[in-house]
């Protein structure tokens, strides 16, 4: 029975997904920079800057003067002076230093200005990860060009080293919990009636603008009423003025009272089918279609005619 539990839990063991050991910060060794033409002072300074930043991002620094210092004074040299181009000189620094990457900067000083490159390499085997170069850089410009430079390299090269861990299977992935929030019913429910608001009601568009043709009836029996009040003071000229004051152009005074007249009942007809036309369009339904009620007015030698015709609810 025991050998039977043994068995069991070894297989359990084995088919058990084996997790990825946890990885601490990237661990870099910043090798004395190529320096060709480059005073000492500019070099000591480019230094110190490419270590600064790398520890302000994260990065664990470790400086030649600490490595160099726990050597003879043989292999100090001998370190010093080896290719830092060539994969063994790179191994032996990753080795003696215990770093993941090595760094090296490169500063050529031309007459149009510096050259700064940045590499980064494996320290297990030397093969280069990413590099970056900048070119015509003047001195007061120089730190920044490098700062330019380590925007470039040290993603690629945290992405080489460092890369972001799996997503996870679909077949992993727990189906996400159902939650039903108050007030909501589960599928397949039958959904509870809505109640209807009942109607307004509202105000029809006839009624809206029936003050339009009363408006002008008015306004029309009003000028009927001064056309016939000329109308009546010539009349009243002709019956007076044959008897008691001669009359010099009658003529005249009959022709303009025939028109001060057809002018009053043409005004008359027109503004009573207005008075009308809104009498109509107030006291019409809101639900109904709208009416083809179309006034009109006629004026004869005795007198005038208001009517309308249309289709009536």
């Amino acid at each position: 029975m025991l050998i039977s539990l043994v068995a069991v839990f070894t297989v359990v063991a084995s088919q058990a997904p084996t997790l990825p050991a946890p990885q601490g910060p990237l661990s870099v060794l910043v090798a004395p920079p190529d320096a060709t033409g480059t005073p000492t002072h500019v070099v000591d300074f480019a230094r110190e800057h490419i270590t600064e930043q790398l520890e302000s991002r994260g990065v664990l620094v470790i400086r030649m003067d600490n490595v160099t210092r726990k050597l003879p004074a043989t292999k100090r040299r001998a370190l010093l002076r080896c290719k830092r181009t060539e994969a063994p000189c790179l191994q032996w620094l990753g080795n003696v230093s215990q770093a993941e990457v090595v760094l090296v900067t490169e500063l050529v000083r031309k007459p149009q200005g510096y050259r700064a490159s940045m590499k980064t390499h494996a320290a297990k085997d030397g093969a280069l990860i990413a590099e970056h170069s900048v070119s015509d850089v003047l001195e007061d410009s120089l730190l920044d060009a490098l700062t330019q430079t380590m925007d470039v390299v040290l993603p690629a090269t945290l992405r080489a080293l460092r890369p972001p861990p799996p997503a996870p299977r679909i077949d992993d992935v727990p189906p996400p919990a159902r939650v039903t929030r108050p007030g909501t019913s589960e599928p397949g429910a039958q959904p509870a009636p809505v109640p209807t608001e009942p109607a307004i009601a509202r105000t029809s568009s006839a009624r809206r603008w029936s003050w339009l043709p009363a408006a002008g009836g008015v306004v029309l029996a009003g000028v009927g009423t001064v056309f016939y009040l000329k109308a009546k003071d010539r009349y009243d000229t002709l019956e007076t003025g044959g008897a008691d004051i001669p009359l010099r152009d009658s003529d005249a005074l009959v022709s303009q009272g025939k028109s001060a007249q057809t002018v009053s009942r043409v005004a008359f007809g027109l503004g009573a089918a207005g008075l009308v036309a809104g009498a109509v369009m107030f006291l019409w339904p809101e639900d109904d279609p709208p009416a083809k009620v179309v006034p009109s007015a006629a004026v004869t030698s005795g007198g005038a005619m208001v009517g309308l015709s249309g289709t009536w609810p």
